[in-house]
């Protein structure tokens, strides 16, 4: 007996907000254990970014290598990469150890909250041309999106839909756009997948400043994608529905929207930062009770 189990690979992030941090956060809330492999480290506040050090290629590998050989992983979340070298660090561990990774989210970071680039421009086309191809789930953003497809930021739900199928075709089954930069009272996230399209919505907070909702969306995607592999292995998959049923990402995707939504909405009266406005944490501690 053992507990679904993710590999998140990202960078680090000195407040804990978003990046390696959020991740075994969010891993921890949804009952999933997590490990992880660093690959880069950043200095950043509330405020700004004051640094970012990509770790050596090598150094990448080997954490992810480390951990395949000695853990029964369900899924893998991969996260902010930095430097082109560690792109390709780490889609030659995917492509050695696929078998092993379970089923691979991927959230293309490239720019923080802050505006702060987060990836070179050669990295950038690293993970679209040898990333993208093997990963089953990708989560840009609307200038993600754009950039990796290098198109113009798109204007309307039917431009973000025709992205995505752009995306998808590169080779994730599912592709997800979260829509936040499209104008409007809602919110609206546009999911491809194997079954279709969907367009996900939610009430739009104005005013509401966080950071590390991107990657906690992916890293509930990959929790959940993992507790799905562990009623597999208890024989109990028809409690969620078929293996490989259309529905299973639209709910997948459903849940992990309603976490960071309700992490987001539990955080607007933590005052943590020293100082006032910048982007504050999402609220991680709210599946484990008062």
């Amino acid at each position: 007996m053992r507990p679904p189990l993710v590999l998140t690979i990202a960078a680090s992030e000195s407040d804990g907000a978003g990046g390696l941090q959020a991740d075994l956060k969010t891993f921890t809330a949804l009952g999933v254990y997590g490990a992880g492999a660093v690959s880069m480290v950043t200095t950043i506040t509330a405020q700004r970014v004051l640094d970012t050090h990509p770790l050596p290629a090598a150094v990448v590998r080997g954490q992810i290598d480390a951990v395949v050989e000695d853990l029964r992983l369900d899924a893998t979340k991969i996260g902010a990469l930095g430097s082109a070298a560690v792109v390709e660090a780490v889609a030659a561990s995917v492509r050695a150890q696929r078998g092993r990774l379970g089923r691979i989210v991927l959230d293309p970071v490239m720019v923080s909250a802050h505006g702060t680039p987060l990836i070179t421009a050669e990295g950038a086309r690293a993970l679209r041309d040898s990333l993208l191809p093997l990963v089953d789930v990708l989560t840009p953003t609307m200038a993600e999106a754009a950039q990796l497809l290098g198109r113009p930021l798109a204007t309307t739900i039917e431009e973000i839909r025709e992205q995505a199928l752009a995306l998808q075709a590169t080779g994730p089954g599912t592709v997800l756009i979260t829509g936040r930069l499209l104008e409007g009272d809602d919110v609206v996230d546009v999911l491809v997948h194997e079954g279709g399209t969907d367009l996900l919505r939610a009430e739009r907070v104005p005013g509401r400043r966080v950071r590390g909702a991107g990657a906690t969306l992916s890293a509930a995607i990959a929790a959940q994608l993992a507790r799905i592999a562990e009623f597999d292995r208890a024989g109990e998959l028809g409690e969620i529905g078929e293996a490989g049923s259309d529905d299973d990402m639209v709910t997948i995707v459903a849940s992990a929207r309603e976490f960071v939504a309700s992490a987001t909405e539990n955080a607007h009266d933590w005052r943590l930062s020293r100082t006032a406005g910048g982007y504050g944490p999402l609220n991680h501690l709210i599946t484990l009770g008062s």
